[in-house]
């Protein structure tokens, strides 16, 4: 999972410890707050739990406006990355984008490599080492306080822009690799817009270029890429990237923002095209590279055998109109029968409505007041519990329930929920049934 807020830091640890093979922290975070974190992997997190600093060093090549407070200064904890980064973001950061020429001094960029390799050894492993926590911990536990893998600087790749950044990203990879330790792992992370997904030459310029330089894996991230809204083509476009890049499972590769359909492909039914799919406990499945505003908070209730996470009003109407309130028993025959909901049904099936319970408040929108109603602690408590519990049971069905079982979920969703979502509200399970089976004839 992807760490968000140390609000979210509990999540790590359920259902139980050890749940997720790993954690992706992004660098700034980690430049900011180093002894949250630290603590945090050592006390909600398993020995075998491994985790990984994003550089996020793509967040210096956008327009400052993404970065910078309302008082025009870049935001702290990037001003501590740049620092840490040094030249040439050190000098640019709040002010001015980095471009391509900016690397174009290949001593430079070494130099700029390696800060960011040792900020990325160093800024937790030293946290964890003299915390307090750490007195407590086995020496052989202590001598692997360290990331999975080193992640080489990366910048994001357009339609527009990736023949002027892939050889730089690609150089970052190489020295990367060129001054690693002994038994140090090195990723490359691959982030790309959705419109390189549909072009075949820039996938295998992509795949070509990486493929000499002897990496152990890859992280990749489309921008914005939302599985259930995506198109065949930019599905067919992502499997045929993740396979390309993998070089037939010599290399690791994690899609750092994923849903279910990446989470079929990491099985058979997908050809294992991915190794690991990452999301954050509230968010995350699909992202956009530049960050934008947050929304207000609705309930979100997942719905298993849509694989959504949809409006709590709208599940309620779809759970009623299909007589699946009518009792507990049905409801867990027919929705859910996870850990969270029968504790929250607790045999009353009115007491579904607790997963929607909200405040409301008045707020102005435009040129008038509203009632907005916001959900209670425990309601997002309750729906992310949920979810979770959910995404644990995809995971472990992806990898060991036989391919032609999951092919034929994803059809008997789509006939289970078309005559009260709509053609709409299904097709993207129609649409993963028919790209997974024409991936897998290209075998």
């Amino acid at each position: 999972m992807l760490f968000g807020t140390f609000a979210e830091q509990d999540f790590f640890e359920y259902p139980q410890k050890g749940t997720y093979q790993g954690v992706i922290i992004n660098a700034n975070m980690a430049a900011h707050a180093p002894n949250g974190l630290g603590a945090f992997l050592l006390k909600k997190t398993s020995a075998q739990t491994r985790y990984l600093i994003d550089p996020l060093t793509h967040a210096f090549q956008h327009e400052p406006g993404v970065i910078v407070n309302p008082e025009g200064v870049a935001k702290s904890s990037l001003l501590k990355l740049a620092k840490a980064y040094g030249e040439p973001v050190s000098e640019y950061v709040g002010r001015k984008p980095v471009l391509p020429i900016d690397f174009s001094d290949k001593g430079e960029l070494e130099d700029f490599v390696i800060r960011c390799m040792e900020f990325q050894r160093n800024q937790l492993a030293k946290a964890m080492l003299n915390s307090d926590v750490a007195k407590y911990l086995q020496n052989s536990i202590k001598d692997e306080i360290r990331p999975y893998a080193l992640i080489a600087p990366y910048f994001f790749m357009s339609e527009t822009s990736f023949k002027q950044w892939l050889p730089i990203n690609a150089d970052a990879a190489r020295i990367t690799v060129e001054n690693s330790l002994d038994r140090e792992k090195c990723f490359a992370s691959i982030v790309v817009g959705r419109g390189l997904l549909v072009e075949e030459e820039a996938r295998k310029a992509i795949a070509t270029t990486y493929e000499g330089i002897p990496l152990s894996g890859y992280l990749i991230w489309v921008d914005n890429l939302d599985e259930q809204n995506a198109t065949k083509a930019e599905l067919l476009g992502l499997l045929d990237l993740g396979t390309r890049l993998h070089k037939n499972h010599t290399r690791e590769l994690i899609n750092l923002h994923g849903g279910y359909f990446s989470v079929l492909s990491t099985g058979s039914l997908g050809r294992h095209t991915f190794s690991g799919v990452a999301h954050a406990p509230e968010f995350g499945e699909y992202r956009p590279v530049v960050p934008v505003g947050g929304g207000i908070p609705i309930s979100r209730y997942y719905v298993p055998d849509l694989h959504v996470r949809m409006r709590f009003r709208d599940a309620l109407r779809m759970f009623s109109s299909k007589g699946w309130l009518q009792s507990v028993e049905e409801f867990h025959s027919q929705v859910c029968d996870c850990e969270e909901c029968v504790d929250t049904l607790d045999r009353d099936i009115q007491n579904f409505l607790r997963f929607g319970e909200s405040n409301p408040k008045m707020m102005r929108r435009g040129h008038g007041i509203v009632r907005i109603d916001f959900p209670t602690r425990d309601a997002r408590k309750r729906c992310l519990r949920h979810y979770l519990q959910r995404k644990r049971r995809e995971y472990i069905s992806a990898i060991e329930a036989p391919k032609q079982e999951l092919a034929k979920n994803l059809i008997d969703g789509a006939e289970k929920y078309r005559d009260i979502a709509g053609l709409e509200g299904v097709e993207h399970l129609e649409l993963w049934s028919s790209v997974l089976a024409e991936h897998e004839s290209l075998a």
